[in-house]
């Protein structure tokens, strides 16, 4: 079992079966001179549905709409990050790293990727619920073209405070 120090949370534990740190692996040292990337990606296997794949990015805070120029490069950050996030862990899957062949393990190294869910997912520590409609926008608009052509589906994006990560079994 492994869990993730990050933003002032700690996610997990998960099964180290299901998780990728990303931000710690040789396959992101490799590439990461200017590459912003998720903390990490984890399997969330379940019988009666697909298998679902979170991308996930944590902060220990957000700026308001009202700062319109930080508000904006956040979002932009946080896109950068989770689209990044996303293709590397295909990448990677796809043995396109060298390093990866040791990092992954079996299970993701058999996932199906077209039937595979994907989430990229924003955790931000110590935010208000009622924030959260408001970065859930703002963050789907700069992900769309990424949702699109992905076929993602419209849930794909998705912004969590502590609880809702602790709902969603990110955080125990």
């Amino acid at each position: 079992m492994m869990t993730i120090a990050e933003s002032g949370l700690v996610f997990g534990p998960f099964h180290d079966a299901h998780c990728f740190y990303i931000e710690k692996s040789a396959v992101y040292l490799a590439v990461q001179n200017r590459v912003p990337m998720a903390e990490f990606l984890l399997l969330q296997p379940k019988a009666a549905r697909p298998l679902r794949v979170w991308v996930v990015e944590a902060k220990k805070s957000s700026p308001q709409s009202g700062d319109f120029i930080r508000f904006h490069h956040f979002i932009d950050e946080t896109r950068q990050k989770l689209t990044n996030g996303l293709t590397l862990g295909v990448a990677a899957r796809l043995k396109r790293h060298v390093a990866a062949e040791n990092e992954l393990s079996p299970d993701f190294k058999s996932m199906d990727l077209a039937t595979a869910e994907f989430r990229l997912v924003l955790v931000i520590n110590g935010h208000k619920r009622e924030w959260l409609p408001e970065l859930q926008n703002a963050l789907s608009k700069a992900l769309h073209t990424v949702v699109r052509t992905w076929a993602l589906g419209s849930m794909a994006v998705v912004v969590l405070n502590e609880e809702g990560a602790r709902k969603h079994g990110l955080i125990s």
